[in-house]
């Protein structure tokens, strides 16, 4: 709607400038036509030549010389006359406006009615849904021509009485009932109420991914060696997580020291795979020791969704138990993409050359929603056929991340001895399967 009045105003502006000109043209015969010599024209205004229904439309009649002649003027509205200089449009288009005055006839104008919106409503596809599933509520105005428009976008969801966390878009966390309104300009739709329950099957079976950690840093002239590694097993199978933990430049932070004095890091670089393996020299060359992992299936695995609104970030990471595991852990980071820096570079991957300028670095490790070691799942959710889950609701900070939009959440799965069962990764705003 923002946009239609934007049109208006642009239209009314470049139409007023093409009627000034023509209203300065001479209509009459020189005489005026047997009138009052001093009437060689009249020109004809409105009080808006775009205006929504329902609203009145005033017109003006002025003669060459300025005189106001509105009050003994004809207007006629699509050739007929009208009663006054007022007019209210018994339904919306356009409609063609002329004025006379005496032997003078105005240039016609044009006056476009719109529909307006005079209810709205918020709805869903399901009135039941289980945790962790994705919420799309759309907001659907009636115009007064009784056409119905997908306003979501422009309008504001209200959740269980507050603007909704990530707007249209609502991840559920827990069991219970979710009452949701909007509202757009002077609208408020009425309550729309869903249910949300905990009833979701869990696959006995999942599949196998393989997890990446690599330690590294913009001064550390091999490290683009593991970069270009990694890159070849995410080409070679859609399967492979990276989480890319720096030192020393501007996207190191204290999660990053706490996983390198985790695992006593003493060189860079360095590439753990599944935390149980170095990832063997020169990992480029290496890339079936990370995609052997990923084939087959699991007993135990994880899905992710995600929502997203500026930076407001919705998550709930569900763990699926196809067997028992006593100890269980469960990470959960939060990545960024797309962070550009000058490489350092002692290699002949990306060109060769000392630096490798507008280097773009991917899966940066940018903040941990648990400990970098996992926090404890609960003994009697660990079990064949049950599942664990996590529900967040995170205002990224806005000193934190370059762009919340370029996010991913990586959920990691350990066992007691903090090697890696499975692993998942969805980009903020999207849904990552068991499967």
């Amino acid at each position: 709607m923002k946009i239609k009045n934007f049109t208006k105003v642009f239209l009314f502006v470049a139409i007023a400038a093409l009627f000034s000109c023509s209203s300065s043209e001479d209509n009459g015969d020189g005489n005026g036509g047997g009138g009052d010599v001093s009437t060689t024209s009249i020109s004809l205004t409105a009080s808006g030549l775009f205006v929504d229904f329902g609203t009145d439309v005033d017109f003006t009649v002025k003669t060459n010389d300025g005189t106001d002649v509105t009050a003994d003027a004809t207007i006629s509205i699509d050739g007929t006359a009208i009663a006054g200089a007022s007019y209210n449009a018994p339904q919306t288009g356009e409609y063609i406006v002329t004025a006379s005055y005496q032997d003078a006839t105005s240039s016609q104008i044009t006056v476009n009615v719109f529909p307006v919106i005079v209810s709205i409503a918020v709805e869903s596809a399901n009135t039941t849904y289980n945790i962790g599933e994705r919420i799309e509520y759309q907001v659907i105005a009636t115009d007064t021509d009784g056409n119905l428009n997908n306003i979501t976008s422009a309008a504001d969801v209200f959740v269980d009485g507050a603007e909704s966390f990530t707007g249209s878009t609502v991840i559920p966390g827990e069991i219970g009932t979710i009452e949701a309104y909007a509202t757009f300009s002077t609208h408020t739709s009425g309550a729309y109420t869903v249910m949300v329950e905990d009833n979701a099957t869990t696959p006995s079976s999942f599949q196998s991914r393989a997890l990446i950690e690599d330690y590294t840093g913009t001064w550390c002239g091999y490290c683009p060696r593991v970069s270009y590694g990694i890159e070849l097993s995410k080409e070679a199978s859609d399967n492979v997580v990276a989480v890319a933990i720096h030192n020393g430049d501007p996207m190191s932070n204290s999660f990053g020291s706490q996983m390198e004095n985790a695992v006593n890091i003493t060189g860079f670089p360095t590439a753990w795979i599944n935390r149980s393996a170095l990832w063997d020299f020169p990992e480029p060359n290496n890339v079936s020791q990370v995609t052997d992992l990923t084939s087959g299936s699991k007993s135990n695995g994880i899905a992710i969704n995600t929502a997203i609104k500026d930076n407001n970030l919705s998550f709930v990471v569900s763990v699926g138990f196809g067997e028992n595991v006593d100890g269980a852990k469960l990470v959960v980071f939060l990545l960024e993409n797309g962070l550009v820096y000058n490489q350092t570079n002692y290699t002949t991957y990306y060109g060769g050359g000392a630096t490798i300028n507008g280097f773009v670095h991917d899966h940066v490790l940018r903040h941990s929603f648990t400990s970098v070691l996992g926090d404890a799942i609960p003994a009697g959710e660990a079990v064949a056929g049950g599942s664990y889950k996590m529900h967040m609701n995170y205002a990224i900070p806005s000193n934190l991340m370059q762009n919340a939009s370029n996010s991913e959440i990586v959920a990691i799965l350990l066992d007691s001895n903090g090697q890696v069962i499975n692993v998942s990764k969805a980009n903020a705003g999207s849904f990552a399967g068991f499967n």
